[in-house]
């Protein structure tokens, strides 16, 4: 019986509210993330998340840095935005 490799990859946080974003570190479940998501977004927060592309080798996950230099117009990094 083969089990399937974890997928990793990194969260990106978008506080559309107060135009911050941030990065996760590298992870392999993002369902409280996106469950959490929803709440927020049930209750009037203006949030989002996006994900890179799932990778079996840790090594290829794009790097916070990397990611944080293609930042949308008009965002800021906020190293405290995370739910």
């Amino acid at each position: 019986m083969s089990t399937r490799k974890p997928r990793y990859f990194r969260v990106i946080y978008y506080d559309r509210d107060k135009l911050t974003c941030n990065v996760s570190d590298i992870i392999s479940d993002d369902s409280f993330v996106s469950s959490r998501t929803c709440e927020l977004q049930a209750s009037g927060r203006e949030v989002n998340i996006s994900t890179t592309d799932p990778q079996v080798d840790r090594r290829n996950v794009p790097s916070i840095e990397s990611l944080l230099e293609m930042l949308p117009n008009g965002y800021r990094y906020d190293p405290k935005l995370f739910w």
